[in-house]
């Protein structure tokens, strides 16, 4: 499911985003609910980017957002007895930004277990639609292959550095 957000995006770089584990449920701009197996999923479009809430065999918060007030701590990789969450900051040219957020885009829209917004640009942002592609968020949970857990992975463009963040987080649970 693919939304446009009327709203400008909060966070404005890679920089901006921390990892929170067990916050309770963000006001969220759109949710997905999914049930993969036994596990209960609410994806959760965030102005300030997303959250993952995870119900079944495990309880799981996950929030990748901009904290006002914090700085932001984004650890490229945090390991939790079956949880397992890794980040990249991938960074592009104006074109490769526009492609790459268009393909992720695209997947989303056309997947049933993923949501995306594309944000509206901040007031007195220069840049013209076919310039650049604006700020986005997509998310796409999906079973392990096997069969005991999940995986969900997100994608965070901030197109004024031209950096995306993808995340990658899976739960174990026992068979």
């Amino acid at each position: 499911m693919l939304i446009e957000v009327r709203q400008p995006y909060v966070d404005v770089s890679a920089g901006d985003l921390s990892l929170t584990l067990g916050a309770p449920a963000a006001p969220a701009l759109e949710l997905l609910h999914a049930r993969l197996g036994r596990h209960e999923i609410e994806l959760r479009l965030l102005g300030c980017s997303h959250q993952a809430l995870i119900d079944g065999g495990t309880r799981l918060s996950e929030t990748v957002a901009c904290v006002p007030g914090v700085a932001g701590v984004l650890p490229p990789r945090r390991t939790d007895g079956g949880y397992d969450f890794r980040a990249r900051v991938e960074r592009h040219d104006p074109d490769a930004y526009g492609a790459r957020a268009t393909a992720v885009l695209a997947r989303a829209a056309d997947d049933p277990l993923a949501l995306a917004g594309l944000f509206a640009r901040p007031p007195g942002d220069a840049a013209s639609g076919d310039l650049a592609m604006p700020a986005f968020t997509a998310l796409v949970v999906a079973s392990l292959h096997s069969g005991v857990g999940i995986t969900w992975t997100t994608w965070h463009g901030y197109p004024q550095g031209g950096e995306i963040v993808v995340t990658t987080s899976r739960l174990r649970t026992a068979a």
